[in-house]
This record gives C-alpha cells, structure tokens and sequence, in this order.
C-alpha cells in the first residue's frame, strides 16, 4: 500500500514538473510572439516620410486621355493628417473634374512587414480600390509606386505607376503613369500641391 502511495506521489510531481514545464515554454513562446508584433506595429524611422504629406493644400491637376492628347486642367484641394500615432496620413480631396464634383480619400503608410509604402485610394467616380507600393529612392524625396488599376476598355486590369516627388520648397508633384494604346507608357495626370499660407 505505502509503495502504490509511493509511486502515485512520484506520478503527480512528474506530471506537475512537466506542466510548469510547458507553462514556462508557452511563456516564452508568447513573449517571442508579443516581441514580433510589437516590432511590425511600432512606427519607424521610414514613417518620418509620411509627416511630409501633413497640412492643407492647394492643388492643380492635369490630365491626357491620349499620349499627346488635350490638357485638361482642374483645381481642387487636398487636407491631410497622420491618423494611428503616425502609423498612416489620411488625405481627403475635393475638387472638379469633367464639370463634376469630385472627391477622394487616401491613406499612406508604410508596412513594416513588406518594407513597402502603401497607398489606398477610393473616390466618388469608382468603385475601386486602387493599391500601390514602392520605395523611395536614395534621396529619400522621391516615392516611386506601381500597382492594378480597371481598364473599362477592356475589362481587365492594367498595371500603373506613380511617382511623388517632393520639392526643396515643400511643395510636391504625384504623376501617374499608365500603357498607351500601343502599350508604351505615358503620363495620364500630373498633380501639382502647394501648401496653403495659414
């Protein structure tokens, strides 16, 4: 009976010694996982960029329907702010386009886990979701993106570019660039915004 006893005591404390064995490894496994999170989560130094974006604008925007085609010109008006502790810029558009009023919203950030900056557009004339990612060149004023965007000619997708480029005034430039009808690339829409005297 005192060996059953005996050997019963000798299990449990086992069996307790590998449960605060495995409470101690799960620990560490969800330290390492809380570690990786906070890493992917907090804002680096690649989102100082996006401070570059912050104020009120006024904008000017060309656009070609064709390589070499008219010049349309409208004008509007871009606000944007950081949103989520610097994590993102939202921008909020408004202005005319075609005699009709339109408006846009974008947001912009930088995905710590791709090494990509990103941006979501969406406006009043779709109902797209437009992405891109990129990187800035080496002079760090320069973001140079590329993503899919619907050709209503066609009823696919066709692949975009876009570059904004800062300039030593604060001033900044956002070109789009997409395939022609002979499949060479040309600029579509040059945006140019200057920031409001307050």
């Amino acid at each position: 009976m005192k060996l059953t006893r005996m050997m019963l005591m000798i299990v449990m404390a086992a069996g307790l010694a590998v449960s605060s064995w495995a409470a101690q490894e799960m620990s560490a496994q969800e330290k390492e996982m809380m570690q990786m999170m906070e890493k992917y989560s907090t804002p680096g130094p690649q989102h100082e960029f996006l401070k570059k974006y912050v104020g009120e604008w006024n904008v000017e925007v060309k656009s070609w329907m064709t390589p070499g085609g008219e010049t349309m010109i409208s004008k509007g008006a871009f606000k944007s702010q950081l949103i989520f502790d610097g994590r993102y810029v939202k921008g909020s558009f408004e202005g005319m386009m075609m005699d009709r009023k339109y408006m846009g919203l974008e947001i912009i950030g930088f995905d710590l886990f791709q090494k990509k900056y990103t941006t979501l557009w969406i406006d009043n004339m779709s109902t797209t979701f437009m992405l891109t990612s990129g990187t800035l060149d080496a002079t760090g004023m320069v973001l140079t993106e590329t993503g899919l965007m619907p050709d209503p000619m066609t009823g696919n997708n066709m692949t975009m570019r876009t570059t904004t480029t800062f300039m030593p005034d604060g001033s900044y430039k956002y070109a789009m660039f997409m395939p022609g009808p002979d499949g060479k690339e040309f600029m579509s829409m040059e945006l140019t915004a200057k920031k409001k005297m307050m």
